[in-house]
């Protein structure tokens, strides 16, 4: 039987345990059962990575790198500000309609994060990508719109990060799409009265 490269088992690991917290929350995720989710040898495991923790370092930069990418991707720029806003929103959206696992996985995954000495680290380089992407967000829609914003962009971003995280966890809960995107909406139109229109 023909080995493994060392890349692509990491790969078939992060996936397999990616699949196991979001069934059955971390606890479940041990190393023999992240190896047979991932039809691979035990021994695999420790051949790839030190511990249980570099695995899920490597679960968060791969997760967050796909999601940064996506959403960096998704930005929408329409006749006005508001507008804009709405449709990026909107475009986020669709992305945690279409992969609620992910969202279930990277919010517990934080809160694991911070009670794990091991981890140390992890929550914080999860919020920061957060915090670019949502500079990038405002920034790019600024300068397409031709405005600036009345408070600084981090708090702006905050802001941002604060409304999407919330939204999403009450949707992971109850599901209410609608309510979801009334309320990023309102959240739109309320961030598009902080620009100022150059001059």
């Amino acid at each position: 039987m023909a080995r493994v490269p060392v890349e692509e088992r990491r790969r078939q690991l992060v996936s397999a345990a990616f699949r196991v917290i979001g069934r059955e929350g971390f606890a479940a995720a041990t190393t023999r059962r992240v190896c047979a989710e991932a039809g691979a040898p035990l021994a695999a495991f420790h051949y790839c990575f030190d511990s249980k923790q570099a695995l899920l370092v490597e679960l968060t930069e791969q997760t967050l790198a796909e999601l940064v990418t996506g959403q960096s991707e998704g930005i929408v720029v329409g006749h006005d500000v508001a507008a804009s806003l709405r449709a990026t929103l909107r475009e986020y959206w669709s992305t945690v309609e279409a992969d609620p696992n992910r969202e279930s996985v990277l919010m517990a995954l934080t809160q694991y994060a911070l009670a794990d000495p091991g981890l140390a680290g992890v929550a914080e380089a999860q919020y920061a990508a957060y915090h670019r992407t949502a500079r990038t967000v405002l920034e790019t829609i600024a300068g397409a719109c031709g405005v600036t914003w009345s408070l600084p962009v981090e708090q702006l971003s905050r802001m941002l990060i604060v409304v999407t995280d919330g939204v999403t966890l009450a949707w992971l809960v109850d599901r209410d799409g609608d309510a979801a995107l009334a309320a990023l909406d309102a959240f739109a139109d309320r961030l598009a009265g902080l620009a100022v229109r150059e001059t």
